[in-house]
């Protein structure tokens, strides 16, 4: 049941977080109507709706790896390394397949690139984040403890 709830968790952000980026970049870019996605991935449909609608499904997915590979943290087996690199690698390259399935940029070399450059920024920072947090809460439960 916790598996379920987390997949409808993370469904649920995906989509939300896609559906709130769809509406700023429309706004942004002073369109008329709602656009899911760039030029190129809403070409791929005859209809706006139906780009819409996939765009949906993509987010969700992607929403649902990064609910589904979180718990790759809750086992204590793993050393914090090795999780860390387990959790990256899970992540960056499901949600490079979505976000090119999306359309967020195109398949090459430059494109890929600076994607991967801009997602290890993303990541090591949340990364840092979370390890000054779990010092953190180390060093609170160590004072209680003497």
């Amino acid at each position: 049941m916790k598996i379920f709830k987390r997949i409808l968790l993370g469904a649920s952000l995906g989509i939300n977080i896609g559906l709130l980026s769809a509406v700023s970049f429309s706004y942004a870019y002073q369109l008329p109507n709602l656009i899911a996605s760039g030029p190129t991935f809403t070409g791929h449909f005859r209809r706006p709706l139906t780009a819409l609608v996939c765009s949906i499904v993509l987010w969700g997915l992607m929403g649902i790896l990064f609910a589904l590979s979180s718990t790759i943290f809750q086992n204590d087996r793993l050393s914090i390394t090795r999780r860390t690199i387990e959790h990256f690698s899970l992540t960056y390259g499901g949600f490079t397949i979505l976000a090119i399935l999306a359309g967020w940029f195109p398949l090459s070399l430059p494109w890929v690139a600076f994607y991967t450059l801009i997602y290890l920024l993303i990541y090591l920072i949340i990364w840092l984040i979370s390890m000054a947090q779990a010092k953190k809460l180390v060093h609170e439960l160590n004072k209680k403890l003497h």
